[in-house]
């Protein structure tokens, strides 16, 4: 059973979750979206989307990650299923773009609260400079640098995500690191980068959610895992 404790706890597997929506509790699919949405944002910000264009792929991963939740069989973890929901979002979105010969500019996040403390504010600064040095290395890099620094996906899943293999994984994860300035790379932290203000988060699930109540009570047409 999912209680309140066990949520408050974080004692909720994701394919427990599933399974519970799939029965019929489509409410319990708040859980998914707030848990992956700080995930999703980091990886569109990757490939150099504006906070709003990145807003809307969540909201279109999410909704897609919904109607085919019943082809979500297991093999990889839903995290994972998840991410390769949300990075085909994000090829078709720039190919739409390409298509419209538009140049795909990367916007500023914007600011939380502002911090008193000197430490927190150097923090921001780091954060934001490597950020920028990201963004001006090349896409098969950065994506490999996120997925596997960032977001801690092992080798092989990033292998599988990014239609590679995994010694070319390791390669550019190598290159992504070198192309960063030395003193740079010992003093960032991969959890602040690309940062997802949860702010945010209500109204991607307001607008998941309104979606949702359009569709027919059982999530329906499978996307097919890999």
């Amino acid at each position: 059973m999912i209680t309140q404790s066990s949520i408050d706890n974080g004692y909720v597997p994701d394919e427990l979750i599933v399974q519970r929506v799939l029965d019929g509790e489509t409410l319990l699919f708040e859980l998914l979206i707030r848990r992956y949405n700080p995930l999703l944002y980091k990886i569109a910000r990757t490939y150099g989307f504006g906070h709003e264009d990145t807003e809307d792929l969540m909201q279109e991963t999410q909704v897609a990650a919904y109607t085919g939740l019943r082809g979500f069989r297991g093999a990889a973890s839903y995290k994972t299923w998840l991410t390769r929901i949300h990075l085909n979002q994000c090829y078709h979105r720039l190919q739409e773009q390409q298509k419209r010969t538009q140049v795909v500019a990367t916007a500023d996040v914007p600011e939380g609260p502002s911090a008193d403390a000197g430490g927190e504010i150097a923090r921001r600064e780091l954060t934001r400079f490597l950020e920028q040095s990201l963004q001006s290395m090349p896409l098969i890099y950065r994506s490999v640098f996120v997925l596997r620094e960032v977001e801690g996906f092992s080798v092989a899943e990033a292998a599988q995500l990014l239609g590679i293999t995994p010694v070319n994984v390791k390669v550019r994860l190598s290159r992504a690191k070198a192309l960063l300035q030395k003193g740079l790379e010992r003093r960032y932290n991969t959890a602040d980068l690309y940062e997802f203000h949860l702010k945010y988060c209500d109204q991607i699930v307001h607008y998941v959610f309104r979606k949702i109540q359009q569709l027919p009570p059982a999530p329906g047409a499978p996307i097919r895992e890999q």
